[in-house]
């Protein structure tokens, strides 16, 4: 690489680099990611917990450990990478900026708090520093083709939509409300929540709706949209299908994750009834969604080449998700 961007990772958890080790090929994790791409250097990990910064700089050879950013304010960084839990990303946003990063990467979501999301999108607008957002599917080719596709009006309009996951909605239902807006751009027009758990944090319930969106593909129109959450403790779901007129779009994770495509064509035996025909079903390389993402950062930094998940694209997705979780619950 004929250039090389200096990076701080903020956080030593599972996706900082614990769901990885130096051996293999997958990757998942941000230190690995960035240390694999060979446009970066790891110069610092921090923690709030030191010690889970020293195991991870001795794992990864990283020089400098710290508890938080006042540790390396001395210290330049072109990347800060932001991958603590959850309910701390906002702070660390606003963290980031005082040390005047290239670009700052973080994970979803940018804040449990829309209006605190909608401020921290226009400070890194007004300090012109790019920000990226970690949902991961944005990063990938197929994806993205699926997208200019459905964006087109080439599947047709939107029939249905239907959503299976666990873990938090936020946390982890967010990814796929993240993909019905690259596919749909939907509009909530109203819904019922049906029941709520807890399998994740007490601030961010697993629910299970059913809503009534508004499609701005094609020539647009309303769909409905069911949304069941999944006990973690039981087991682990996650599954999105898109019906569109003429196509049908179906996104499997157990056990491997699988990209389904199918034309709805009219039965040629029996006039009248449609069937999914022309089936493509491919594997997803799921460690190839944070490779690609650290490629497209170094793209951006290098040449200012556009980023596929921004700051803008994942407030556009909270703004949603915070639309849903207020619907009305079934029992009011």
């Amino acid at each position: 690489m004929s250039q090389q961007f200096s990076v701080l990772i903020c956080g030593a958890g599972n996706i900082a680099h614990r769901f990885d080790s130096p051996e293999g090929d997958d990757i998942f994790t941000h230190v690995k990611g960035f240390l694999r791409h060979g446009g970066f250097r790891v110069e610092a990990i921090i923690d709030e917990q030191i010690e889970r910064a020293e195991e991870a700089a001795e794992i990864w050879n990283i020089p400098h450990v710290g508890r938080c950013l006042d540790d390396v304010k001395d210290t330049l960084f072109d990347v800060v990478s932001i991958c603590t839990p959850d309910h701390t990303h906002a702070e660390y946003l606003r963290g980031a900026l005082e040390l005047e990063p290239k670009l700052v990467f973080c994970e979803k979501p940018l804040s449990a708090n829309l209006d605190e999301a909608f401020t921290l999108v226009d400070l890194y607008r007004y300090a012109g520093i790019p920000l990226a957002v970690n949902y991961s599917r944005r990063w990938l080719q197929d994806f993205q083709e699926l997208s200019t596709k459905a964006l087109s009006g080439e599947f047709g309009s939107v029939v249905s939509a239907r959503m299976k996951y666990y873990k938090g909605f936020l946390h982890n239902a967010s990814h796929f409300v993240d993909l019905l807006q690259m596919l749909t751009k939907p509009l909530l027009l109203g819904g019922t929540i049906l029941s709520k758990m807890e399998d994740y944090t007490p601030d961010d319930l697993t629910l299970s709706l059913a809503a009534l969106m508004q499609t701005g593909v094609a020539e647009g129109g309303n769909f409905p949209v069911m949304i069941e959450g999944y006990d973690s403790r039981l087991m682990s779901p996650i599954e999105l299908e898109i019906i569109f007129e003429n196509t049908g779009i179906k996104l499997e994770e157990l056990n491997g994750s699988y990209l389904t495509v199918a034309k709805l064509r009219e039965n040629e035996t029996y006039p009248g009834f449609h069937e999914f025909s022309e089936r493509e079903t491919k594997r997803i390389n799921a460690s190839s969604a944070m490779e690609s993402a650290i490629a497209a950062m170094y793209a951006h930094l290098a040449g200012k080449k556009p980023l596929a998940s921004t700051g803008q694209t994942a407030l556009e997705t909270l703004r949603l998700c915070k639309r849903m979780q207020a619907l009305s619950s079934l029992s009011q």
